[in-house]
């Protein structure tokens, strides 16, 4: 499976992408808000040999782990993932880490409108949800150029990596994004 945007390709991961991995899975910073710690490339090792079966939301695991390729600079600079939530809600749990390297060149939401796109026409999934912390403004920034409203904010809900985390949680129907 393959999705191309106007300077992206999203794609299955490979082997010849770990050395990549370590820009984001290796950064304090970029994994502060992800319920996992820094990874060695050993760790992206045995990480991947798990992941690189999330090949779709509709298989019976129910993820979807997609490397985010840029044309420009002829490597993966990011991921996203998408799960499909329990019970008959046809329901996607969307999310994303990228390189600090290219922060603010706008490949993160070029990436997430992508996948969107993608989740909505081909898989008809019918809402989108974001699981954002509220200390991560990028994030919300970007949920917010895309659309997404903020439906809730849960108080101290999820205990991460030592503390007690408040969680936005952002949403966005099929039927609101046909209409952008």
């Amino acid at each position: 499976m393959q999705i191309n945007s106007e300077r992206l390709t999203l794609r299955p991961l490979t082997p010849a992408d770990l050395p990549h991995l370590v820009e984001y899975h290796g950064s304090e910073e970029r994994v502060r808000y992800i319920p996992w710690t820094v990874r060695t490339a050993d760790d992206i090792a045995t990480w991947f040999d798990r992941a690189r079966n999330y090949t779709s939301i509709r298989n019976e695991d129910g993820h979807l782990l997609l490397g985010v390729e840029s044309r420009e600079h002829n490597r993966v600079i990011g991921q996203l993932n998408a799960s499909l939530l329990p019970g008959e809600n046809n329901t996607a749990s969307l999310g994303y880490i990228f390189s600090p390297s290219v922060a603010g060149q706008g490949f993160a939401t070029e990436a997430v409108r992508a996948l969107v796109d993608y989740l909505f026409a081909a898989e008809s999934v019918h809402r989108i949800v974001l699981d954002i912390d509220v200390r991560n403004t990028q994030s919300i920034k970007l949920a917010q150029r895309l659309g997404f409203r903020l439906e809730a904010t849960h108080i101290e809900n999820d205990f991460l990596k030592g503390e007690w985390c408040s969680m936005h949680v952002f949403a966005l129907l099929s039927r609101e994004w046909q209409s952008n």
